[in-house]
């Protein structure tokens, strides 16, 4: 049986690390994870590890086969704009991580909120997933390449309530105006959680996770390399 090793830094909470697991799976291969984050993740579900992610990827890409990383979107997020525009400081480790992870050789994806200067190769969305939420993300597949899907127009909005927007703290709307989901689950994080495909997290983790459904359709031909 084939075995993956992958490492996944910058993990979070797990939401990608999900996906690759079920991907794994669904090819008959078995999979060992190890995520990888400068802050502690109490609900993280795989073998953890609380390191800065760029000195670990130096010292440790050998033990891998396989790499993933989501480093920090802030700098680029519309929903850091108006800080940014007021002075505030967000970290970035985006161009040194990638340029280590081409240096080692290993295949890797790399993923980011759609304003983060990344080649695109793959762009996914919840609809493409049938998931209530939009979350656009974009993945540079680094030292290997794959077809791009084709993304269907999605019908609905979050203003009327076919979808949630899934930032901050907790909340029912994004905007006053929006309406409430059509698929509410009597509160923030119930919905939220149906919404993303994700059973574990608490609302501040799923702000900053993305669907495991994303990780796992890259990760049916990431793990074929």
């Amino acid at each position: 049986m084939k075995t993956i090793k992958l490492l996944d830094l910058c993990c979070k909470a797990g939401g990608c690390s999900r996906g690759y697991e079920l991907a794994a799976k669904e090819l008959g291969y078995s999979i060992e994870i190890t995520g990888v984050d400068i802050e502690f993740q109490p609900n993280y579900p795989y073998h953890f590890i609380q390191q800065d992610a760029l000195t670990y990827l130096r010292e440790n890409y050998q033990k891998y086969t396989h790499i993933h990383a989501s480093p920090p979107c802030q700098k680029y997020s519309c929903s850091t704009a108006k800080m940014r525009r007021r002075g505030k400081n967000y970290p970035d480790i985006l161009e040194p991580l990638r340029l280590l992870m081409y240096q080692t050789g290993k295949p890797g994806v790399i993923e980011n909120v759609m304003q983060a200067p990344l080649r695109p190769d793959l762009l996914l969305t919840g609809t493409m997933f049938d998931l209530k939420v939009l979350r656009k993300r974009q993945f540079e597949l680094v030292n290997w390449w794959c077809m791009r899907p084709f993304i269907p127009h999605h019908k609905g909005s979050v203003k009327d309530g076919d979808f949630v927007s899934v930032f901050g703290k907790g909340s029912n709307r994004q905007n006053r105006q929006d309406k409430i989901a059509k698929f509410h689950k009597g509160n923030v994080k119930d919905t939220w959680r149906y919404a993303m495909g994700i059973d574990w997290m608490d609302n501040q983790e799923m702000s900053e996770a993305i669907p495991p459904e994303y990780t796992k359709y890259i990760g049916l031909s990431f793990f074929r390399v």
